[in-house]
């Protein structure tokens, strides 16, 4: 008999955790938890991607979980290890870091994006299998390598989401440090999934129009969060790595 194979996405009733979700569940033995903050709409997201199609070995549960309320993301803990626990699971093989806010007053991004996603590590890593995956989704607006590169990249209004974005990657780094040091065998790696035609660009002149489909877009995010090996503590896109 096949395992399953559980996963946990933040963010993940629209856009590219949509995406992720339904490409995941569209594979034989998988768990995906999508987390979301409108469960309404999550339970929408779910029939939608249930009347498109998954495998008959696979589920889709959605989990209330917002990043801005450190009680959801307990809360969300716990309802999740009860979720395995019926089901005679041990945990999970994959936590993918995506929910983010890119616009709002900069302490409110940062909380959101830095201390949120902190505290959602906090309630999963628990839950995380020995040689597990997180997987933080940041963006090349985070790369200090790039922007000292290409000074006059216009990210305008997205100055906050991409400063939040390199500490994502900091946080990367550190975390993929500590699981070295313990012996976790739990790998830690930060994606850019590209310029994605999402609510967040289409919003924006300088950006509408450009970048690929979340379905096509979301292909890496797929692909890092169902790797059961590879390097930690890097940081990389389709293409390959990308410099921090």
């Amino acid at each position: 008999m096949s395992s399953t194979y559980s996963v946990v996405i933040t963010g993940a009733n629209q856009g590219l955790g949509y995406h992720t979700v339904h490409q995941i569940a569209q594979q034989p033995h998988k768990l995906v938890f999508m987390g979301a903050r409108r469960m309404p709409a999550a339970e929408a997201a779910i029939a939608q991607i249930v009347a498109d199609g998954i495998h008959p070995t696979s589920a889709v549960v959605a989990v209330y979980l917002d990043l801005a309320d450190e009680q959801s993301i307990a809360d969300a803990g716990i309802a999740v290890a009860a979720a395995l626990k019926e089901r005679g699971l041990t945990g999970i093989d994959a936590l993918v870091n995506n929910a983010a806010m890119a616009d709002g007053p900069p302490a409110l991004v940062f909380s959101t994006n830095i201390a949120g996603t902190m505290a959602v590590k906090a309630a999963f890593r628990p839950l995380l299998k020995a040689g597990g995956t997180i997987v933080n989704v940041s963006s090349a607006l985070g790369s200090q390598g790039l922007n000292a590169a290409r000074p006059k990249v216009p990210t305008r209004t997205l100055e906050t989401y991409g400063a939040s974005k390199a500490a994502l990657n900091n946080l990367t780094l550190q975390w993929a440090y500590e699981e070295e040091e313990s012996g976790s065998g739990v790998r830690v790696v930060a994606l850019d999934p590209g310029l994605t035609t999402t609510t967040m660009t289409s919003t924006r002149s300088f950006l509408a129009g450009h970048g690929e489909s979340p379905a096509v877009a979301c292909k890496v995010m797929v692909d890092a969060a169902l790797a059961t090996e590879g390097k930690s503590g890097v940081f990389f896109d389709k293409n390959g790595t990308i410099p921090w």
